[in-house]
């Protein structure tokens, strides 16, 4: 059947736009947005994705073909012999945001997929690029990377709350991540030299921890710039250069993703859902739902019980 992206993919930005094909009968084992990891979703498992049409997500993707047999893509492009790519066991595929893509795949392979909105991605590698430019990626098809692998599959490991080790690793190898798209798919290649600059590993790894921890409370940017030891000020500024957004913004959207997991469960309450995430009020919880995710919390509260 075809369903819009928006209604059958909910790892996927919300605000992504193309029609796709699903198998109802594919059961996703590995979710990772119960786990609130900011700025990238995975998920993994046997395919249900049996065709594309004029997707173009909001968010960099790559899928690892885990299955012990080749897989085969079907109408990728006109330079591609009769149109379709063969991925062999242990290669991925890699499409940057905005570009859609139009082909079809076969059904109920193995395959863990990863989706990282552009911001974070770039937030993540800026201290080490130094140059303050945008990533510019290309469609990659058949990458075949030991250390993309690796990093892929720890990430499925920090998704099983019995192996992880917490919000800091996440974001260590989510950069690993970002580092090795550049690698093989971006326009340019990351230079060599890192600059410095941003919080300190222990800084960054702490400030995160609190994040995660007290989410629910009305955690400030001068709590956590005296839990490092900096001035807020100071601390603004290298919280901005090592995760790409300004504390208050990030702060904002942990929020609200961790109140979109919430309102999935059906019969949320609102108000719960408003204080639980650490928003002072209903309304303020609204205006900026609706903002970020282009629907209100009630509307999707609704969707889930429907």
């Amino acid at each position: 059947m075809t369903a819009p992206l928006f209604d059958r993919v909910p790892f996927q930005d919300l605000r992504a736009r193309g029609r796709m094909e699903i198998r109802a009968d594919a059961s996703r084992h590995i979710m990772s947005q119960a786990l609130h990891w900011p700025g990238v979703l995975l998920e993994g498992g046997r395919n249900y994705v049996t065709g594309v049409d004029a997707v173009a997500l909001g968010h960099h993707y790559v899928s690892l073909n885990t299955d012990p047999r080749p897989i085969v893509l079907r109408g990728v492009s006109k330079s591609h012999a009769g149109g379709n790519v063969t991925l062999p066991p242990g290669t991925a595929w890699i499409v940057p945001a905005g570009d859609p893509v139009t082909l079809g795949a076969d059904p109920l392979h193995l395959c863990v997929r990863i989706a990282i909105a552009p911001r974070h991605a770039e937030g993540l590698v800026e201290h080490a690029r130094g140059d303050g430019k945008r990533i510019e990626l290309r469609r990659m098809y058949g990458v075949d990377a030991p250390q993309l692998r690796h990093l892929i599959m720890a990430l499925v490991a920090e998704s099983d709350p019995q192996t992880s080790s917490g919000l800091a690793s996440v974001e260590a190898i989510t950069a690993a991540v970002t580092h090795q798209l550049i690698v093989h798919a971006g326009v340019q290649r990351p230079p060599v030299e890192l600059a410095r600059g941003g919080l300190s590993p222990g800084a960054r790894r702490r400030v995160l921890e609190l994040i995660d921890a007290q989410l629910d409370a009305r955690l400030s940017i001068d709590t956590l710039a005296r839990e490092v030891g900096l001035s807020t000020s100071h601390f603004a500024r290298a919280f901005k250069q090592s995760l790409g957004q300004p504390p208050h913004r990030f702060l904002l959207l942990q929020r609200l993703e961790r109140a979109r997991h919430m309102l999935e469960r059906c019969g949320a309450q609102l108000a719960d859902v408003a204080s639980r995430a650490g928003f002072a009020d209903q309304a303020h919880f609204t205006r900026h739902f609706k903002r970020q995710f282009g629907v209100t919390p009630g509307t999707l509260a609704r969707r889930q019980c429907a």
